[in-house]
């Protein structure tokens, strides 16, 4: 929509009140929507429940995001468990855009960046080349392991969807936006896939 790109071409926080303004209402496993007096969080599954544990401050959401539904901790939180059975209520748009970062670091900015056609993803290759001390090793991870690690790994245990493509010399990949929903997108190999990369690389058997 040409008006996300000139709101995002402004800053953040104006493209969250175009979004808002258009009916963008979901991100990830959170729904928002504008109440009589700020807006409304909580998970998508719980967006009719009433009985919810009730969250009045927008740094919330960061221990919100702390633990899955077995209070268990959550090291990445675009993992697809975040927990149910709470609401946080904030009174403007300054609020939600903090919760939705602590809930979901950089969606908005990484989103902003797709609009204005930024190219901010960086190849696995570049970045497994870059590593230092004892995950150096992972530069020596073929492509073709890369991608039974994505397909182990990512794509059943995260919601971003990644851009970036292995060798560096290939095009990075456009994702696929879906209606009235700001996408959750992946622009480096997290540090959980690194350290997958190293233990894949150790694991080898002697030729």
């Amino acid at each position: 929509m040409e008006s996300l790109r000139i709101a995002a071409s402004k800053g953040l926080r104006d493209l969250l009140a175009e979004a808002l303004s258009v009916g963008f209402f979901k991100v990830g496993q959170i729904v928002f929507r504008p109440t009589s007096d700020g807006f409304r969080l909580c998970h998508v599954d719980d967006e009719a429940n009433a009985d919810l544990q009730l969250f009045t401050n927008a740094e919330e959401a960061a221990g919100i995001a702390l633990f899955d539904d077995a209070n268990q901790y959550r090291p990445l939180k675009t993992a697809p468990n975040l927990k149910h059975g709470w609401e946080l209520c904030v009174p403007d748009l300054k609020d939600l855009h903090l919760a939705l970062d602590l809930l979901y670091p950089a969606a908005l900015g990484n989103w902003r960046a797709l609009l204005l056609k930024q190219t901010v993803s960086s190849p696995l290759r570049d970045t497994v080349n870059r590593q230092t001390g004892m995950y150096r090793i992972t530069g020596l991870i073929t492509d073709e392991e890369a991608q039974g690690l994505i397909e182990k790994l990512c794509q059943p245990g995260c919601l971003r969807q990644i851009q970036w493509p292995i060798p560096s010399e290939s095009p990075h990949h456009i994702p696929s936006l879906k209606d009235l929903e700001i996408p959750l997108l992946c622009t480096e190999a997290c540090c959980l896939l690194i350290a997958e990369a190293r233990t894949t690389v150790k694991s080898r058997k002697p030729q």
